[in-house]
């Protein structure tokens, strides 16, 4: 398998171009080329993919395109290239479990196949913007639901009166204090062992995560982190910079991708395509260990569009069936927290996410974009519908969304903005305030009579 010493070094030396080229010349062509060479066509009638062979030529289109494209570095302007060999030794060689935590809260993440039984890997946590105020009791909020599995920490952005930028000593030690806080909130929730897999949202340099990763904050090479390109297929020595540190360490790097349905990748087919071979790029490039995809819709700047969810359903099928590897996937809803129409979008995803064969995230609100905008509410919800759901068909999955899509769809464009945290959750009681409880009753209790699914309250 083609080793990291060995990407650093075609990092400095691949054929180099101007990165509009490398977008307009190679990736564009290549990706057109490969979608009409594997047949890859979006069946409108599906918002779960059921096809296994159409998945499979997903990941043969992938594995073509990557071998032409490979992954563009922004400061040599030049392409890391690999062979189809190399690439496909490395999807067999890749690992096919992740170890996270320490001590009874350690666990493994592991590659699920669609339509399987085995219990989704859970996770939840946001790693949004959140006020430092807030951040301490969010995260022990997050550790206090038993069946989550792993975590994600907040993003802090403003230290006191001050905004953090990135690359600024305000970001090393914006980084620093989240970290601390993640620990601190897991231990204060009884599970010191948990494992942090986002590590670390406030950190969006390699010198800010190499910083904040030094063992006296925190941080243990059983917790997990993201490393993640730019749109579409290229990084820059900053992340190259964090793998290296992280590989020397032997801690679990995450591959992490947000490709656009709108963007290069153009509509369903390129993005199913696209999503799969992050995953190429993951293992060869970032030497990951475990996978995290989030596709937005580059209009509706959220994942519950159907043309986002066939996509995400294909491509994780794909992944699921020909890789194995340990993946899971955060999707955005366009409604923001203590809405009807969130649960509507967040059942949407995570059904068929647990259908098609991946780990499952809480569903962000509100596109992500306000401020203590998440709720623990929505993490119990993504456990419950885990644990409920398990086993799913993609058939059976199809049929209910049909049924949910419609219920928010025509929403998208003018989705309700919903409530901060601070709103409609009790942060020192660690409980809904009264009126969200009976939101949340009331959600349970419709989705049970509607979609005979029953959601059994944990905490």
């Amino acid at each position: 398998m083609v080793n990291f010493i060995d990407v650093i070094d075609r990092a400095a030396t691949g054929p180099m171009m101007a990165q509009k080229d490398f977008d307009v010349k190679v990736f564009i062509p290549a990706l057109r080329r490969v979608l009409k060479k594997f047949d890859i066509t979006y069946d409108r009638k599906e918002y779960v993919n059921t096809d296994d062979d159409l998945a499979d030529r997903i990941f043969e289109a992938a594995v073509e395109f990557y071998s032409e494209v490979g992954t563009f570095i922004t400061d040599t302007e030049r392409v890391i290239q690999f062979t189809k060999s190399e690439i496909l030794e490395a999807v067999e060689d890749a690992p096919k479990e992740a170890y996270f935590g320490e001590g009874p809260d350690r666990c493994v993440m592991k590659g699920r196949k669609p339509d399987d039984n085995e219990l989704p890997h859970c996770h939840v946590g946001s790693g949004t913007n959140t006020s430092e105020d807030n951040a301490l009791q969010l995260v022990e909020s997050y550790a206090r639901i038993s069946k989550a599995k792993t975590i994600s920490i907040p993003i802090i952005n403003t230290l006191g009166h001050i905004r953090t930028a990135a690359g600024a000593p305000s970001e090393v030690f914006a980084a620093i204090r989240a970290m601390q806080y993640g620990r601190e909130g897991c231990r204060r929730a009884g599970r010191p062992g948990l494992g942090i897999i986002d590590h670390v949202s406030s950190a969006s340099t390699g010198v800010s995560t190499i910083a904040s990763s030094a063992p006296q904050f925190g941080a243990r090479p059983s917790d997990g982190w993201l490393v993640a390109p730019f749109a579409e297929l290229k990084t820059d020595y900053s992340s190259l910079n964090q793998t290296a540190y992280l590989t020397a360490w032997g801690a679990n790097i995450g591959q992490e991708a947000g490709p656009l349905l709108g963007g290069y990748a153009g509509g369903p087919e390129g993005l199913a395509v696209v999503n799969t071979a992050y995953s190429l790029h993951g293992i060869l490039v970032i030497r990951a260990t475990y996978h995290l995809i989030y596709p937005i819709h580059m209009t509706h700047v959220c994942s519950s569009h159907p043309d986002v969810l066939w996509a995400t359903s294909a491509s994780t099928q794909a992944i699921a069936r020909n890789m194995n590897v340990p993946y899971y996937t955060l999707l955005y809803a366009a409604a923001g927290a203590a809405t009807k129409m969130y649960f509507d979008e967040a059942l949407a995803c995570l059904l068929m996410l647990i259908a098609s064969g991946s780990g499952i995230e809480d569903v962000h609100p509100g596109k992500a974009r306000q401020t203590d905008g998440c709720t623990p509410v929505d993490m119990e919800f993504t456990c419950q519908v885990g644990h409920a759901c398990r086993g799913i068909t993609r058939k059976d999955a199809n049929k209910l969304l049909e049924k949910i899509i419609p219920r928010y769809v025509d929403q998208l464009t003018d989705a309700p903005l919903g409530e901060k945290v601070n709103e409609c959750y009790d942060l020192d009681y660690f409980k809904p305030k009264p009126h969200f409880e009976k939101l949340y009753t009331e959600v349970i209790k419709e989705i049970k009579g509607e979609y005979n699914i029953d959601l059994v309250r944990f905490e």
